[in-house]
C-alpha cells in the first residue's frame, strides 16, 4: 500500500516537473513563479532547493546516499529540480548560478546512471547529462 502511494506521488511530481520544464524552456513563466514552483516541488519531494543549491558536490553526494546506497527516485528528483533551476537561471542570464545548478544536477544524474530515467516521460540520465554538458560548454550570454 505505502509503496503504491509513494509511486503515485513520484509520478505526480514527475508530471509537475515535465510541465514546469516546458514553461521554463518556452519562457512562459515569470522568474518568481518558476522559483516558487521549484521550491514547492522540492518541498513535496522532501527536500529544500535552497539547501541543495548551497551544498558542495561532495556533500550533495552524501545527501542522496547517506548509507552509501543511492535512492534512485529521490536522487533523480533532486537532479531534475536542480536542472530546471539551472535552465531558469540561464533564462535569467545568471550564468554562474546556472553553471552551479547544472553541474550539481549532472553529478546527481551520474549517480543514477546507467539506471536511467526513474520517472515516466523523462529521458535517460545519460541524455540529461549530455544536454547539461552542451549547456555548460556554451559561452555565457549577457
Amino acid at each position: 500500500m505505502q509503496r503504491d502511494y509513494i509511486l503515485r506521488l513520484i509520478e505526480q511530481i514527475g508530471a509537475v516537473l515535465i510541465a514546469l520544464r516546458k514553461r521554463i524552456v518556452s519562457r512562459s513563466i515569470s522568474a518568481d513563479e518558476a522559483r516558487e514552483a521549484l521550491r514547492d516541488v522540492g518541498s513535496r519531494a522532501g527536500f529544500d532547493l535552497d539547501l541543495l543549491k548551497g551544498l558542495s558536490l561532495e556533500t550533495l553526494a552524501l545527501a542522496v546516499a547517506p548509507t552509501g546506497e543511492v535512492e534512485p527516485s529521490r536522487c533523480w528528483m533532486m537532479a531534475e529540480v536542480l536542472y530546471l533551476d539551472g535552465l531558469q537561471a540561464l533564462a535569467e542570464e545568471k550564468a554562474l548560478d546556472a553553471q552551479d545548478s547544472l553541474a550539481k544536477a549532472a553529478a546527481l544524474y551520474r549517480l543514477v546512471e546507467p539506471g536511467g530515467g526513474m520517472l515516466v516521460g523523462f529521458p535517460e540520465a545519460a541524455m540529461r547529462i549530455e544536454e547539461i554538458e552542451a549547456l555548460l560548454d556554451e559561452p555565457p550570454t549577457g
